[in-house]
């Protein structure tokens, strides 16, 4: 599958503390997956490589705790394409994988993962973009789900980002 899975794990002491004491718990939310996806935005990559990637504006969700959950497409020029759903978590800066589409099937199948963490530079960068470019600010989630959709067809932060740097 084409998400890699790499993270680190936090640091917990043996009272479930993490390094600055108590972790702040995580709200659970019931998962809804979404229909098939139909709206695809195209999410604006520095270094893609062959990929283009897309999220279906229908799809994105605030739940509480901070987390936008989303129908993530990524396509190959060769056609083929992965689809999953994703939440990402504004306080944590961490993703996690709910369930992939089985075309075949014309159904998702739910995953059992875990949340792993968005690092800032690394060779599969979709993550970070829609963490940094699309989703959060401050640590938290940045507008409605509607707000993002509209940010995601504009492309507005990534061509802010274009030429800056010393």
């Amino acid at each position: 599958m084409l998400l890699g899975l790499a993270g680190a794990a936090a640091a917990d002491s043996s009272d479930g503390g993490g390094l600055f004491g108590a972790k702040s718990a995580r709200p659970q939310t019931p998962v809804v997956l979404p229909p098939a996806p139909s709206d695809l935005l195209r999410v604006h990559v520095t270094n893609p490589g062959s990929m283009q990637f897309f999220v279906d504006g229908k799809s994105i969700s605030v739940e509480p705790g901070h987390i936008v959950r989303y129908t993530l497409v990524a396509k190959t020029a060769e056609g083929p394409r992965n689809v999953s759903y994703e939440g990402i978590d504004c306080v944590q800066r961490q993703w996690k994988l709910y369930a992939v589409w089985r075309n075949g099937a014309g159904k998702w199948e739910p995953t059992q993962d875990t949340w792993h963490d968005i690092p800032a530079q690394s060779v599969q960068r979709i993550h970070s973009t829609l963490y940094d470019d699309n989703f959060c600010k401050d640590f938290g989630v940045d507008g409605t789900a509607g707000d993002i959709a509209r940010r995601i067809g504009r492309g507005l932060r990534a061509v802010q980002h274009v030429g800056d740097g010393p």
